[in-house]
């Protein structure tokens, strides 16, 4: 009986009931667009991480970092630690590196640089280095040392496919130098990486220096949610190792999610608050321009917990037509953005400085549409509390004699 007085109602005054089911459609679509938009960028930023060589997990000498990329702090007994990766499950890829940082130089320009010693068939598993070429090839260990820079490097050092150039940088037994020739360009995302670090294949590197060492390796997972576990775990197991986690190699991507996770909250909350205003105003609407209706169903022996369940079967109904509409329009924008993607270039320049791409997919979580719909939800229900509130305080007699 409440439910079918409740259906009647809400359609007594249709352009208003649409409103509130279009605000609430319109409350669930931008907050679950706008969590896929934020979770896309994550997904993109963590790809990106992963994707341009630093992986879920690098494992250091505990001084290489602190010593700035110092060649002399190469990982003590790599081999020992090669077999205690190999032999976790958990781990999806490893790859070994030289890494250490150096002067590049030409005939007439000079560059700090940080060089990066691959074996290109290993790297091939973690990153996509090879798809960011533009010119040329990846380096390998045929001929004389042959290098893959980037084209911002290679602009401002004016140099060309074929051209040689000059890597030099402190070893162990002081300054050592050699020649390597140009063999390829890359242009990535981060046109601060593109400045700074060159590609040598890492045997090339070894027989030059006349040494075996690695300074690197990087790891990816099967599993990325247990990565802090999985990471104190390797710590565990490889105590005279330093364990790094990307979040501690680049703060600064790790500390911008948090910030975005900050700015959804935000978002939301202005969202939620838009959403309970317009609930409030309707159902207070409704409530008044019925006071003296109100007024004789109490007088006729409804109780307060009658009238307060009519008023929020009201509001159910509403929200409850809203919710599918608004999970509808996910699906058709999500699905459609999540295919072609959302073109950032209109901040390129900003974007690629901090090393992000400039196309983000988005993707809707399947728990954000269970906290979007419970969030919506309460929301309506809290905003229908005063309406109630203001019902319930009518005096039958006043109500009924009210004009």
């Amino acid at each position: 009986m409440i439910i079918k007085i409740g259906w009647k109602n809400i359609w007594r005054k249709k352009s208003r009931s649409l409103i509130v089911i279009l605000s609430v459609a319109f409350g669930v679509w931008i907050g679950l667009f706008f969590g896929a938009f934020q979770w896309g960028t994550y997904v993109q930023k963590l790809n990106d991480i992963v994707n341009r060589e630093i992986g879920h997990v690098q494992i250091h000498h505990p001084l290489f970092l602190e010593e700035e990329y110092d060649y002399n702090f190469p990982i003590k007994d790599p081999e020992h630690v090669k077999h205690v990766l190999q032999a976790d499950s958990t781990i999806k890829s490893i790859v070994e590196r030289v890494v250490f940082s150096a002067m590049i130089q030409t005939t007439k320009e000079q560059s700090p640089v940080l060089v990066v010693g691959v074996d290109t068939t290993k790297e091939r598993k973690m990153h996509s280095i090879s798809t960011l070429i533009t010119q040329g090839e990846m380096p390998h260990d045929k001929r004389a040392p042959t290098l893959l820079i980037g084209e911002v490097l290679a602009n401002e050092l004016g140099v060309k496919l074929g051209d040689k150039v000059l890597i030099q940088g402190g070893m162990l037994h002081g300054m050592k130098s050699f020649v390597g020739r140009v063999r390829g360009f890359y242009e990535s995302p981060n046109k601060l990486k593109d400045k700074l670090i060159i590609y040598i294949h890492k045997s090339d590197i070894n027989k030059k220096l006349g040494d075996a060492f690695t300074h690197e390796f990087a790891i990816t997972f099967h599993e990325y949610d247990s990565l802090k576990s999985y990471s104190a775990l390797l710590q565990k197991k490889l105590p005279h190792q330093q364990i790094y986690t990307w979040g501690q190699i680049v703060p600064e991507v790790e500390n911008g999610i948090k910030m975005t996770d900050k700015v959804m909250f935000v978002f939301m909350f202005i969202i939620w608050t838009a959403l309970a205003l317009g609930i409030v105003n309707t159902m207070l609407m409704s409530v008044l321009e019925r006071t003296k209706e109100l007024g004789v169903l109490m007088a006729i022996g409804m109780g307060k917990w009658k009238i307060t369940q009519m008023i929020f079967i009201e509001t159910f109904i509403l929200t409850a037509i809203g919710v599918p509409i608004g999970i509808f329009l996910t699906m058709l924008t999500v699905g459609y953005w999540g295919d072609v993607g959302i073109d950032l270039s209109v901040a390129n320049a900003a974007v690629a400085d901090f090393g992000y791409s400039t196309m983000i997919y988005p993707v809707v979580k399947q728990s954000f549409y269970f906290q979007v719909i419970i969030q919506v939800i309460l929301v309506s229900f809290i905003s229908t509390i005063f309406p109630v509130i203001r019902a319930l305080k009518l005096e039958p007699i006043k109500a009924i004699n009210k004009l």
